[in-house]
């Protein structure tokens, strides 16, 4: 995901790329302090760990110079998604999605916890539209499956234009 603005230039300012640089280092850090306190305040499901995802989409920001213009990236997979919303399909391969229910199935893939297939049992009936891999032993729900999973929108997982805008303007002001 990338956010891009252009300094334009005019006889009064000083050279564009320092513009673009300082404006370009304001916003980075107001998105990676947006998102670092986005995951300080988002809960887990109860008694699922934190997942940290917002963090480490922080870690990922990167601010480079094209020309005279600074490109602020996240990298981190899954922001436009967040951002934008869409649909979730399983990869090639598989037929379904896999939602961790469960604390110690949280982070890890059906068959990171069962390899051979033979601690877990697909229970998917007939008609319905999602299934679940339960816990042979003590018939724990480990994951629900499902078809497709559709993330709505959210543009709270970025700070408002205007305080991009903000951190911009108050950067490029410092060069003057």
């Amino acid at each position: 995901m990338n956010l891009t603005f252009r300094i334009v230039y005019n006889d009064e300012m000083p050279p564009v790329r320092e513009f673009a640089q300082a404006g370009g280092r304001a916003v980075s850090n107001t998105v990676k302090a947006h998102l670092v306190q986005l995951d300080a305040s988002r809960r887990p499901a109860p008694g699922m760990p934190r997942s940290g995802y917002y963090g480490d989409a922080a870690q990922s920001v990167v601010t480079e110079m094209q020309g005279d213009t600074a490109v602020v990236s996240i990298p981190k997979e899954g922001m436009a998604l967040h951002y934008y919303g869409g649909v979730v399909l399983p990869t090639a391969g598989h037929k379904a999605l896999a939602i961790p229910k469960h604390p110690t199935a949280a982070g890890r893939r059906p068959a990171e916890i069962d390899p051979d297939r033979q601690k877990m049992f697909l229970l998917w009936p007939k008609g319905k539209k999602a299934g679940v891999l339960k816990e042979k032993s003590t018939g724990v729900t480990m994951y629900l499956l499902v078809s497709k999973a559709t993330i709505r929108a959210d543009a709270t997982v970025l700070p408002a234009e205007e305080e991009l805008t903000a951190a911009a303007a108050a950067a490029m002001e410092a060069i003057l």
